[in-house]
């Protein structure tokens, strides 16, 4: 547990008020209960004469609650706020952290969830960027279309890197048919909306709270739950967002599609290396020509954008050197096919690199890997 963190708990029911104080015993050298109080006006009285890292705040109506959330935020806003409530409601869930708050914890709260949720306020290993020796490196992944394994190249990719390094991020910028979530079979509490909705206190600290760490060893954004949240978010929110990842990560993986502007440009502008996904079809690579020149036309050429070549079978009709003298580029690496044991990776919810080493799938992602780190 990260030292000094101070908190003010404003819960109705006294039995939950000593019941967390009590969880919170062991770890009397770290966290400091302020005040235990039980209604709203004596809690801001708490938080203004103590101004404590987090306030756990019941919410028994989800009206009464957003409120109570904007009020703390707007008169403290470096405060983390916890929600704890016996609603399991998805809608209360969202409500509440679109008002800010940074955690959901149900009632009876759990002794562990508080634990994970205080680490993640705590965590004094976020560097700020002037002690950084370098900025994190972003590399984006891209193919406007779906279907090319853009996805299954960012995962497999951010894990790889994650073997030798525990600061890797993985974000699903596919606002509208991400699919990371999915491919690593977990349902994250916080999104991208998360971060976007409370652009205006988002700091590094804030940023790692809403992040869900995969047992591949990566950091996970993933992409907004509904399709007007993704709508909603603007270039400028993902510009800021990249900068405080660059300030916490050495690398980030941005999973991209669609169409090359809006938050797409402001991710390849600020991408280190934009590695352009494809496979050797006449259709792919007639539009890969498309793009890779629309993409020269708004200054982003050969060096930053990469070409791969995805699902390569080497007695294919159409051969990498085919595909180069075509296209005018060169191929940065091959990606074998593995059809089988990428779908099974898939299914399972687990990343190839980790669920089979040995494949010469895996081999190449770990050639990635050494390459996007020159």
């Amino acid at each position: 547990m990260p030292p000094h963190i101070s908190l003010v708990i404003i819960d109705s029911d006294n039995l939950s008020r000593g019941a967390m104080e009590t969880m919170l015993k062991p770890f009397g050298d770290t966290v400091r209960v302020m005040a235990a109080v039980g209604n709203m006006s004596d809690g801001l009285r708490a938080i203004q004469a103590g101004n404590p890292m987090v306030v756990i705040l019941e919410v028994k109506d989800i009206e009464l609650g957003v409120a109570d959330i904007k009020s703390i935020l707007t008169r403290f806003p470096r405060t983390s706020v916890f929600v704890t409530s016996i609603e399991q409601s998805t809608d209360w869930i969202l409500r509440s952290m679109r008002a800010g708050a940074i955690e959901y914890l149900l009632k009876p709260v759990d002794a562990t969830e508080l634990s994970e949720a205080l680490q993640k306020v705590g965590r004094l290993w976020v560097p700020r960027a002037a002690e950084l020796d370098q900025e994190g490196k972003i590399i984006a992944i891209y193919n406007p279309v779906g279907g090319m394994g853009t996805t299954t190249i960012a995962v497999n990719l951010a894990a790889s890197l994650a073997e030798g390094c525990d600061k890797v991020a993985l974000v699903d910028l596919n606002l509208f048919s991400g699919d990371v979530a999915s491919f690593l079979d977990f349902s994250p509490k916080y999104t991208l909306s998360s971060v976007t909705s409370n652009i205006s206190r988002l700091d590094a600290n804030f940023l790692m709270s809403v992040m869900t760490k995969h047992p591949a060893g990566i950091y996970v954004l993933t992409e907004p739950q509904e399709v007007d949240e993704a709508s909603e978010i603007t270039p400028e929110q993902i510009r800021r967002v990249l900068a405080f990842l660059k300030e916490i990560f050495t690398y980030i993986v941005i999973d991209t599609g669609g169409q090359l502007a809006g938050c797409n440009m402001t991710v390849f502008e600020n991408a280190d290396h934009i590695l352009f996904n494809t496979v050797l079809s006449l259709p792919a690579l007639k539009n890969t020509k498309r793009f890779l020149g629309a993409m020269e036309k708004k200054g982003l050429r050969q060096g930053r954008v990469q070409l791969l070549v995805n699902r390569y079978l080497p007695r294919a009709d159409i051969r990498v050197e085919d595909a180069e003298k075509v296209l005018g580029w060169k191929v940065l690496l091959a990606i074998p096919n593995e059809y089988a044991e990428v779908i099974g990776s898939i299914n399972k919810g687990k990343p190839l690199v980790k669920l089979m080493p040995r494949s010469p799938v895996t081999k190449a992602f770990a050639r990635l890997a050494e390459l996007v780190k020159l």
